[in-house]
């Protein structure tokens, strides 16, 4: 199957939400300049209740909506869309997009092995992606999110419907069908089970990939370091930096990107190609199975 069918990105974090509600209401309005059309509706579902509710995005309904955001706290869903309908069906089939935020509690259970990510998301059809300067405005409205959340851990995704390669796509309906081999239901299970070390593991190579600088120094070989470093094994700066600076060599010397981006607080960005409906091209391929070669000693599969 070479079907693009709407391309998505999506950024975590262990952040709080709640506390960055102006940058997040900032990144709303970078989603509308892109696609060049205001969000047509949104859907709003606070902590312990569920609602299927679709409120027309006007003026006014933004308005009460931001007041409530910062009064009814903790959130939980929220969701924009264009044009109207995309909420009730997916951007691949209204040709709009979906723009998503989902807040957890960090951590809901007092410790790091609960943690949860919260995360922003977008999810636009492939057309909004051809015309000029697209694919450089979708690359910086992941660096803007990324900022926005103090972000961990983000990919930018090329969306074919069978088989899902992302919850983010949100076709649980192809997840819990027998169109999914069961290897690739597997590896969406072990992705779950990965969630709570966002910062320090990654899924797998993805078109556009945003790695931390834990990512980084983990990748340089923090824990051989402080294997050396008996019987103390600290932590200590000399061999982060020294880390990440091998973390950052590898990354170079991989042949697994095409673009390379900096984010904030020592991130990156790396891009297989100049744009990702470009996905299954020969050169692209190459380059995401040199990514994942690189990325082999903090990916999915890797030991803690």
């Amino acid at each position: 199957m070479d079907t693009i069918r709407a391309v998505g990105l999506v950024v975590y974090t262990y952040g709080v939400l709640e506390e960055r509600l102006g940058t997040i209401w900032d990144w709303f309005g970078e989603v509308e300049a892109w696609m060049r059309h205001p969000l047509a509706e949104y859907g709003f579902t606070p902590r312990g209740k569920q609602s299927l509710r679709i409120w027309k995005a006007t003026r006014q309904n933004r308005e009460r909506l931001l007041d409530r955001l910062r009064v009814e706290q903790p959130w939980f869903v929220l969701n924009f869309g264009w044009p109207a309908g995309t909420l009730k069906a997916r951007a691949y089939q209204t040709e709009g997009g979906d723009v998503a935020l989902k807040s957890r509690e960090q951590p809901w259970k007092g410790g790091a092995r609960y943690r949860s990510p919260s995360y922003l998301s977008l999810i636009a059809h492939r057309n909004l992606l051809e015309h000029e300067g697209s694919v450089d405005g979708f690359l910086q409205l992941a660096v803007s999110a990324w900022r926005a959340v103090d972000g961990v851990y983000g990919f930018i995704d090329v969306e074919t419907g069978v088989p899902p390669q992302a919850d983010l796509i949100h076709n649980f309906d192809h997840l819990l069908s027998n169109l999914i081999p069961p290897e690739y239901e597997a590896e969406f299970t072990a992705w779950q089970l990965l969630r709570p070390n966002l910062d320090r593991r990654v899924w797998k190579a993805f078109w556009g990939n945003l790695l931390g600088p834990e990512h980084l120094i983990r990748l340089g070989g923090i824990e051989e370091l402080r294997r050396s470093d008996a019987p103390f094994r600290r932590r200590l700066p000399e061999f982060e930096q020294q880390a990440y600076r091998e973390g950052t060599r590898i990354l170079h010397g991989s042949d697994g990107y095409h673009r390379w981006l900096d984010l904030d607080n020592k991130g990156v960005l790396l891009t297989l190609s100049e744009s990702p409906l470009t996905w299954y091209g020969r050169r692209e391929q190459q380059r995401r199975q040199a990514l994942d070669r690189a990325l082999a000693q903090i990916a999915l599969h890797a030991e803690e």
